[in-house]
């Protein structure tokens, strides 16, 4: 069934849309996730966030989403790495 809806979606939305939706949001929750019911969760809400802000944002700009997508979800991917070593520079200070 997952082989099914990636080789839909790749005929769809491109190969990079998909493999970056399937790659990015998952290593940007495992940076913040303390355990793998949070990290599933929060790879969801950042892939959706990713796919409602660069639909949004690509719409505005009048750029292709797709594109813009994969921007996003790198975005956030870059913010949790941020929040990841703030949050160690933090521990190493207290």
């Amino acid at each position: 069934m997952t082989a099914l809806v990636i080789a839909a979606s790749i005929q769809i939305v491109g190969v990079l849309l998909v493999s970056a939706l399937m790659t990015l949001p998952v290593a940007a929750s495992m940076r913040v996730a303390k355990g793998f019911k949070q990290m599933m969760f929060l790879s969801i809400a950042f892939g959706e966030l990713a796919v409602m802000i660069g639909l949004i944002t690509g719409y505005y700009l009048n750029i292709p989403p797709g594109g813009t997508i994969v921007v996003v979800a790198i975005l956030i991917l870059l913010l949790s790495i941020g929040f990841k070593r703030l949050q160690g520079l933090r521990r190493v200070k207290a």
